[in-house]
């Protein structure tokens, strides 16, 4: 691909990308205003709640994606040296592009755009490595946690589901160790996709890879003490571990559901209503209402905040 045809393909990307946030954000808000009512109905539902709490809260989105960044540059490490700079770039304009798309299944390639050209296959590969960590950490707590669920679990699992997704968990954790063998594999394959396969010597050691997952495992937990704090500011004041268990359920139902930009809204305030119906109908408006609240802070400024990275950035000089 020539430099100018790129130049046209990376302009009008940049512009397909401003009308699509901003046709998704007023799907989105509108889709809110059908279930609140009235943005009056809803804040005063809180009845005076503690706003430090939603101080905190916007306090711990840098920090969320920081350690996603830190996490990038990680897997980066043996195939592109990247800044801790460069690496928040590269992950909040892939946010950004990710931001309209299922599951914000575009970050994959939003993320290699910030990478050269000999890089950007790698790239692929490595931020899948980034998500199985994720998703790890999401489904081994949800099936943890379950235990201290105050609700009715078998609504979300039987023994069965929750053996299989033991199972699945177990083969991702299989395939996390080892994936330079399953590279390596494809490699050896009949598939004949060798020059589309990373080598195995640029995938993280283990060593790294430990540290991926302990960086996973933290951001998790930011994330979980931001929905705890967001529950806590509409009322909800129960025993720490039921929450968290609650919580946990609620994100690992969240990465199992196939969201549609258009309206992940509703799933995501569907799911934690289905999971938290136990604290009571009075709740109902603020349990709907605490995903849009975290989809705002930690989806959607840092989505703006990628866009203008995406804007400033210019066509790779090694493409040809």
């Amino acid at each position: 691909m020539n430099t100018p045809v790129y130049r046209r393909l990376l302009l009008g990307l940049k512009v397909g990308i401003s009308f699509f946030m901003l046709f998704v954000i007023y799907r989105k808000v509108s889709g809110v205003e059908q279930f609140v009512g009235s943005l009056d109905a809803f804040t005063g539902r809180f009845h005076g709640g503690n706003i430090a709490l939603i101080g905190v809260v916007m306090l711990l989105m840098p920090l969320n994606w920081s350690l996603e960044a830190l996490k990038w540059k990680l897997l980066l490490k043996h195939s592109a040296h990247v800044t801790l700079r460069e690496a928040m770039r590269s992950v909040l304009g892939g946010l950004s592009i990710g931001f309209a798309t299922p599951a914000r299944i575009g970050e994959f390639a939003g993320r290699v755009m910030f990478l050269h050209k000999g890089e950007r296959v790698d790239g692929i590969y490595l931020s899948a490595i980034g998500g199985l960590a994720q998703s790890i950490v999401t489904f081994f707590t949800a099936l943890f946690m379950l235990r201290f669920y105050r609700g009715n679990s078998e609504v979300f699992f039987s023994a069965y589901s929750y053996v299989a997704f033991a199972v699945l968990a177990l083969i991702m954790i299989v395939v996390y160790i080892s994936f330079e063998q399953v590279m390596l594999w494809l490699k050896k394959s009949q598939l004949h996709i060798s020059e589309y396969v990373i080598d195995e010597s640029k995938t993280p050691h283990r060593n790294d890879k430990w540290l991926v997952f302990l960086t996973s495992i933290l951001r998790y937990g930011v994330y979980v003490l931001q929905y705890y704090l967001l529950l806590r500011f509409i009322g909800i004041a129960s025993n720490v571990f039921e929450m968290i268990a609650a919580i946990s359920l609620i994100l690992f139902l969240q990465s199992v559901s196939p969201l549609i930009p258009l309206t992940d809204m509703t799933v995501r305030g569907g799911i934690a209503l289905l999971v938290l119906n136990n604290y009571g109908t009075d709740m109902t408006m603020g349990i709907f209402m605490v995903p849009v609240m975290l989809w705002a802070i930690n989806l959607l400024i840092p989505a703006i905040i990628g866009y203008f990275y995406i804007l400033k950035l210019q066509p790779d000089d090694t493409i040809q």
